[in-house]
């Protein structure tokens, strides 16, 4: 789905696909033990693919790794403050974003590529978006918060309109360090979308959470146990209520979407109560992702 433009301001005129020339990513990395975990090594390896530019910004290591060396154009390391907002901030700075066709911002907070880029990069669904993403999500920050379509920061896309827009500048200009994760997600990812929309330019993504039809109790049955009555009691209870966090719980629709990318949270936090190791098959039967990555980061870091 293409988001149209605010209430009262008419959305942009059709126009064809921008052709993707050049192309800047910018990865915002922390580790608690400043390491570059190999999964991390894999997606910079990847992302080395696609970008004519590679920029690493890390918030907890203060030196890249030798092989990492000669893959990474750039590296700032920089204070653990301000969350990955901060991070791109300083990256983007590193640059002329209206220099490139496209930027994109990611973190390490998933697993992947889990298969090939590429499709997702040029995917129809995406390309006459001046900002897009994975997963477009309607969840709120926090209970009792009204709800607004936003794309999930963890994978951000940039394309030139908007790179070489006053909208662009002012919202990064002003992106600061918050007090809490709470605070980043209402005014930087959330705030971003609306920021963007209110400016007129259009916003899509690969998954649609605000079209997509309800979770079913035949979707989440493969993942419910007697052996585990109190997480499959929350797996059902959980998956009943709208929104939800489209990247935790409907791991598996992302998959069928084109995303390659899996969150590390579903594996860490495990919110709601997915069955892990049926996860884990599924990730083996569908992607060609070395599932040893996931396990040895998970016993490195919890």
């Amino acid at each position: 789905m293409t988001l149209p433009g605010p209430r009262g301001m008419p959305a942009s005129p059709p126009r064809s696909a921008d052709v993707i020339r050049s192309r800047a990513i910018v990865f915002a990395h922390y580790d608690p033990a400043g390491a570059f975990d190999p999964h991390v090594v894999h997606a910079l390896g990847q992302y080395r693919r696609f970008a004519d530019r590679l920029v690493v910004v890390s918030a907890s290591a203060r030196r890249l790794p030798a092989e990492l060396a000669g893959m990474v154009d750039d590296f700032l390391p920089r204070e653990n403050v301000g969350y990955d907002f901060c991070s791109w901030r300083d990256g983007l700075r590193m640059m002329r974003p209206g220099d490139y066709d496209e930027v994109i911002c990611v973190n390490d907070s998933v697993y992947g590529p889990l298969f090939d880029l590429a499709p997702a990069l040029a995917d129809p669904r995406t390309t006459d978006a001046d900002l897009w993403g994975m997963v477009l999500s309607d969840q709120a920050a926090a209970r009792g918060r009204p709800c607004q379509p936003h794309l999930q920061s963890w994978f951000l896309g940039m394309r030139r309109r908007l790179l070489s827009a006053p909208a662009f500048e002012e919202f990064w200009a002003a992106v600061r360090p918050l007090p809490t994760k709470l605070d980043v997600i209402e005014r930087c990812e959330i705030g971003y979308s609306e920021h963007v929309r209110r400016a007129g330019f259009r916003i899509a993504a690969l998954y649609d959470a605000t079209t997509a039809p309800g979770v079913t109790v035949r979707e989440v049955w493969p993942h419910l146990s007697p052996l585990h009555p109190r997480r499959s009691w929350r797996l059902l209870r959980k998956s009943r209520r709208r929104p939800h966090n489209p990247s935790e719980l409907v791991w598996w629709r992302l998959l069928e979407a084109g995303v390659p990318y899996v969150k590390v949270g579903l594996f860490r936090v495990n919110h709601y109560g997915i069955d892990l190791e049926r996860v884990e098959a599924g990730l083996r039967r569908s992607t060609p992702f070395d599932l040893g990555l996931i396990r040895g980061h998970l016993d490195r870091c919890g």
